[in-house]
This record gives C-alpha cells, structure tokens and sequence, in this order.
C-alpha cells in the first residue's frame, strides 16, 4: 500500500507538470491538450490495473500462507483430541471391566457388609437401652430427692433463723408487719462513701471546736494560777504564747523531732528476723459461726503514726526483732517508743509493753551484728511517748537500724510495739 501511494503521488506530479507546460508540449509534439490528457489516462489506468493485479498477487499469497498456517494448528489439535479421546475411552473400558468384576462378586461383599451394619446397629440399641434404663433410674432418684427438698428447706430455713443475729431480724420485720428488703438495711457503696465522708468533716469539725475551746479554758487557767501564784508580771500576751507554743509542739508529731523511720517518708521493715508475729483467734468477720477472717497486723504498722488501741505490731513471747531501712542515710542521735498509756488499755495495764531494748546501725540489710548504738529501758509507768538519746560520741552514718526488745512488762503470751522512730542527722 505504501508502494501504491508513492506510484500514485508521483503521478499526479507527472499530471501537475503535464498540465503546467501543455502548450508547450503541443508546440513540439503538434499533438492537441486532450490527446496527451489521453494518453496519460490510458497510462494511468495501465499502471493502476498492474498494481491492482500485483496487491491481489501479494494479498493472495499471504492469506494462503495464513491458511496454510491454521490447518496445520488445526491438525495439531484434532490430533490431540483424538489422543484425549483414546485415553478416556481405555479408561472407561477399565472401569467398565472392574465394575463388571465387582457386580459379579457383589452378593458376597454385600451380604458381609449387611451382617456387619446390622451388628453394628444390635450394639447401639442395646447401649440406648442401657442409657434408657439409667435415665429412668436417675428420674427416680431425682422424683426422691425433690420429695424431700422441701423438708431439706425448712431445715435450712431453721438453722439460718437460729444461726441469724436477732437484730438482723428485727430490722428485716417491718412495723406495718411486712419484712424489708436488704436495700433498705444496707447501704450502697456510693452512699456510705458520702455518709463516710460527711462523718469525717463533722470529726474535723468537732475536733476544731474542741482545740479551740481547750486553747481558750486554757489560757484562763493558766492565768488564774499564774494570778493565784502571785506572778503578775506575765502578761496575757505572753500566756497566749506559751499555750500556743504548746499547742505547735503537740502538732509537730508531739515531740517535734524529725522520724527518718516513718514509713510514709520512705522507710520500711525489711524484715523480722526469727520473730513470729502473734495472731489472736478472735474473727473480724464470720459468716453463720464459721470465721473467715482473723486480724493481724504486720510489722509495718509500728512506722506508721497511727497509735490507737490494738493497732500495734504483736509477736510472739518477750523477745523480738525488727531491721528497719530508714529513710535516708543519717548519723542517728535518738529513738523514740511509743505505746499506749494505761487509761486507754482496757485492763488498765500495759504488761504487753517493751522493757528493755536495744538499737543496732548496719551498714547492710544481710549484717547479722551490727554496731551497738545503746541499750534502754521503757518506763511502764512514764510518758507513752519515750525518747532515748543514744550513747556514744563518733557515730558513724548508717542506712539501716536494727531494733531489738529483749523483754516486756509481764504478758505471758506476747509483746506490743506500736510505735520506733529514729531520729538523728541526715547526710548532706
């Protein structure tokens, strides 16, 4: 097609010039316009018809070719097929050949399979009828048991009347007779919180009053005997200052030195050494007479400044043990012990207090000896709140305090510590 187009192109340049020197080709020639516009044409088609002739040629050729082609394809896989179907048939007749076979010698096979299906069948009838017979022995046990569930109920319901405090029951009966509900006997955690928190502003606020009234009878007391004294020259002034003084140094942990065992600062019990800690069999709580909880406190309780009656650590016997991490590394210069004073006991004793002591510094927690700081010896009959000055000028700095109490005022069965600070000069 290419050929085509350059052959037709040139023509019509051959045709463009033919036409531009007409007249002078007829001068030289003596022939008219339209005998060479004639001659051209018949040339024209002449060339056109041969290239005509020749694209069929070519076109001709290669579609044979492209035929040629396809057959031969085709060929191939007709041939293949015939192949696929070659195989599928053996296949087939194989299979026909084994079910003939098998259809032959199938009323054997299938007289053992029947034999053996139906054995199979006998054993789970007869384990369902064994199943069946259980079931219907269960369902009488259980028609048995539920004869007797409600007298089981009234006997329930009996114990836990005798078991239940009256006053639980006397809650639960109504004025109008009726019984109440539980919600209307306990409360909800949200509203104990807030009545919690409501007793506790009131106690702060009682207390608050209370401070204010004992500073106020206070300084008049302490007037009146100073008037009665005949000390005049004290001014009222200054009988505030005192009272007020005082009052500041009760604020400051009582004895306004600085506790480096207080647990809250950071100081802990590491451990106790070989000393049990005593365990009273009185139940905190208890459900129907069976307890399910006993108190106890830890070790950790004689670093905290809580000194309440009973909150103190416990051990068994007069001897006892406790290595304490202070706070802070400190050159130590004093301890204190507390313990409750007698008109808070309610035998008016302190038999379980500590009487003698004494205070160790180690340099580590594993130290089995450490450097004696002073043995002491607490009065039962002095302040509840006792500090002891330790003996000895060039103490060295220590990170742990060792207590020991190597005897009590009596108790038989166990010792109270309820409260040891340690005091002294932290390193800078």
């Amino acid at each position: 097609m290419e050929s085509l187009e350059k052959r037709f192109q040139g023509l019509e340049n051959e045709q463009k010039s033919l036409k531009q020197g007409g007249t002078s080709l007829k001068a030289v020639s003596g022939l008219s316009r339209d005998e060479v516009v004639q001659v051209f044409s018949d040339l024209s088609s002449s060339k056109e018809a041969a290239l005509k002739e020749h694209i069929l040629q070519e076109g001709a050729a290669k579609t044979e070719i492209e035929l040629a082609t396809i057959k031969k394809e085709q060929q191939h896989s007709l041939q293949e097929a015939n192949e696929k179907i070659n195989r599928m048939s053996k296949e087939i007749e194989g299979q026909i050949l084994q079910l003939r076979t098998e259809v032959k010698s199938s009323p054997q096979n299938m007289k053992e399979i029947f034999t053996h299906d139906v054995g199979k069948l006998e054993t789970k009838l007869l384990s369902l009828q064994q199943e069946l017979e259980a079931v219907r022995k269960a369902q009488s046990e259980i028609s048995l048991q539920m004869k007797s569930v409600p007298e089981q109920i009234r006997g329930v319901k009996d114990e836990v009347q005798s078991l239940f405090p009256v006053w639980f029951q006397s809650n639960m009966e109504r004025k109008d007779g009726g019984s109440a509900s539980l919600s209307e006997i306990f409360l909800r955690r949200d509203e104990l919180e807030k009545y919690l928190v409501e007793l506790e502003r009131k106690i702060l606020a009682g207390v608050t009053a209370d401070k204010q009234l004992w500073a106020s009878q206070a300084h008049v007391n302490i007037d009146r005997e100073l008037q009665a004294s005949g000390l005049s020259g004290v001014s009222q002034e200054e009988v505030y200052e005192i009272v007020n003084r005082a009052l500041q140094r009760y604020s400051e942990d009582r004895i306004g030195l600085v506790d480096y065992a207080l647990e809250s600062s950071g100081a802990s019990v590491l451990n106790t050494r070989c000393s049990e800690t005593y365990e009273t069999r009185t139940a905190l709580i208890s459900l129907f007479g069976v307890p399910l909880w006993y108190q106890s406190q830890s070790p950790r309780v004689i670093l905290q400044p809580d000194s309440n009656p009973g909150n103190c650590w416990a051990f068994r016997g007069s001897q006892g043990y406790a290595v304490i991490r202070l706070s802070s590394r400190i050159r130590p210069t004093s301890v204190t012990l507390d313990h409750i004073p007698r008109s808070l006991s309610p035998k008016s004793t302190i038999a379980s207090a500590p009487k003698e002591f004494s205070v160790y510094g180690l340099v580590e927690e594993t130290q089995k000896e450490g450097v004696l700081l002073g043995n002491f010896t607490y009065n039962q009959n002095g302040n509840p709140i006792q500090t002891f000055p330790l003996q000895g000028k060039n103490i060295s700095t220590f990170d742990f305090i060792e207590l020991r109490i190597q005897s009590n005022w009596g108790h038989p069965e166990y010792t109270c510590i309820y409260r040891f600070r340690v005091h002294g000069e932290a390193e800078p």
